[in-house]
């Protein structure tokens, strides 16, 4: 599958379709999330005219069907958001194909056609070219003069919908016709195009012949995305930095629960200006998906998604591969899970003040820290929560006001969904298929995480511990902390 193409898509709502959600999530989701692949160059809504169901249908223009295959593509149906989920339960039918193009004459100028008529026809792989030439002699030359004619492309399809692909030695072939708004459609110049012998001999010969008539109903936008931040599939925003010298290793940073992007800035800076033993670093830092901002139309967070979160800012940010994934606390389990689910797309990885898996005593303190914010407000939590991550020599320092400042202004509803991966999560059976080395980090004043994370038993793993440090080492003792990963890197 490869060159340009067609993408279309045939719905019929159900009795149980709300025509207001439904045509919310198309507009505003569905294609606009589409529209910002740099490959699908439109994308349009229509509406049959012809009395015949599927009622509604959206067609997007692509420039190379080869991407289609590609994970970029794929996750927007394997990570749907709620919404879309909900809506697409009440459908009656959803027929989906693809289509490589084979020839176009005309053109419909920057503005969507207003009148697509789309004819399928199934012929025999023997009568192909016979009907491809007459197609291109005849039939189009003469629609062409049909009043309000605007362009006529012929298609094949390689992907086929619900009725699958066609029999061992038949082709589908589409054909779709572009009209202005007033044309001669069934007028004497397309009655005469439908009556040569040419034609006759060619029509006696095919399989099946479908004809659909369509006006237009909307060109879709892209999704627009505020500065330095990616919209996942499910509507998570992820807020990023990328900084440094394109030409080195990429290290990319994941924050804790409640905290954002701003806990790892004197290592960023570090590393990217002076680095580890002469060799710098090209440096992403992130937001994790709840941080500021938490959808409704977003998926509960499992660390599954969130590595994936990862894997898709990467793609987007054409990353192709990071020198090392560095995560603490919840992002240290993300960075383990990435390293377990994505592999080739990491050489190394730092799982900092971490577990392998969630524990019934961990879950009820979750829920008693989600209760704590709810009744007493986010700055009750914050100051529990810094007291709790640094060591008391610490509690009055600039670090841990800082840090009590960013779990102040993290999301409440974000961070309780947060919470949901953090209480069921288990990778332990998962951890002797781990191909990716990595390096273990615990600041020693935190707990017993120390004495549990030289146990995890990560094959290719080394533990180290931080002195002067509790649970996020990288900010109470940032020295202690470059020293460890100088090591590793």
């Amino acid at each position: 599958m490869n060159g340009p193409g067609y993408l279309a898509v045939a719905i019929q709502p159900g009795p149980q379709t709300d025509p207001k959600a439904f045509h919310e999530w198309y507009n505003e989701e569905h294609g606009p999330l589409r529209l910002r692949l740099p490959y699908i160059t439109t994308g349009d809504r229509y509406q049959a005219t012809d009395g015949q169901n599927p009622e509604w249908s959206a067609v997007y223009d692509v420039s190379e069907l080869a991407e289609l295959e590609k994970r970029l593509y794929t996750r927007l149906r394997e990570e749907r958001s709620a919404r879309e989920k909900a809506v697409m339960s009440t459908f009656e039918s959803l027929d989906r194909k693809i289509y490589r193009t084979i020839a176009s004459r005309g053109s419909v100028g920057d503005a969507p056609a207003p009148i697509t008529v789309a004819v399928s026809i199934r012929v025999n792989e023997a009568d192909l070219d016979d009907f491809g030439k007459w197609y291109d002699e005849e039939h189009t030359p003469m629609l062409s003069k049909i009043p309000g004619w605007l362009r006529t492309r012929r298609f094949e399809m390689v992907v086929g919908g619900l009725k699958g692909m066609p029999p061992s030695g038949q082709i589908e072939c589409l054909a779709v016709h572009d009209f202005a708004a007033q044309n001669g459609l069934n007028g004497p110049e397309h009655q005469a195009a439908q009556s040569t012998p040419w034609r006759t001999s060619v029509m006696n010969k095919i399989v099946s012949k479908d004809r659909r008539q369509w006006t237009h109903h909307l060109r879709f936008d892209a999704l627009e995305e505020p500065t330095s931040t990616v919209i996942t599939t499910d509507g998570a925003h992820l807020r990023y930095q990328l900084e440094g010298n394109p030409a080195d290793p990429v290290l990319v940073f994941i924050n804790s629960i409640l905290t954002n992007l701003h806990i790892w800035d004197d290592v960023a800076t570090h590393l990217r200006t002076k680095g580890l033993k002469g060799q710098t670093y090209r440096i992403l830092r992130y937001n994790s998906r709840g941080y500021s901002q938490h959808s409704s139309n977003s998926n509960p967070p499992t660390f599954d998604l969130l590595a994936s979160d990862l894997e898709y800012l990467l793609q987007r940010l054409k990353l192709s591969q990071a020198h090392a994934v560095i995560g603490v606390s919840m992002g240290g389990v993300t960075a383990l899970t990435f390293a377990l689910n994505h592999p080739s797309l990491l050489q190394k990885f730092v799982a900092c003040d971490c577990n392998t898996a969630s524990s019934p005593a961990n879950t009820a303190a979750w829920q008693d820290r989600i209760n704590l914010a709810r009744t007493q407000g986010m700055p009750a939590l914050a100051s529990a929560t810094m007291q709790r991550w640094f060591t008391p020599a610490n509690h009055a320092s600039p670090a841990a006001a800082r840090v009590q400042t960013m779990i102040q202004d993290a999301s409440l509803e974000g961070f309780a969904a947060n919470t949901g991966a953090l209480c069921d999560y288990d990778l332990k059976s998962r951890l002797p298929e781990m191909k990716v080395p990595g390096l273990l980090i615990a600041g020693e004043g935190d707990g017993k995480l120390p004495e549990a994370m030289q146990k995890f038993g990560i094959p290719g793993t080394d533990f180290k511990s931080v002195e002067g440090a509790g649970h996020l080492p990288m900010v109470e003792n940032f020295e202690g902390f470059i020293k460890v990963l100088e090591g590793f890197l």
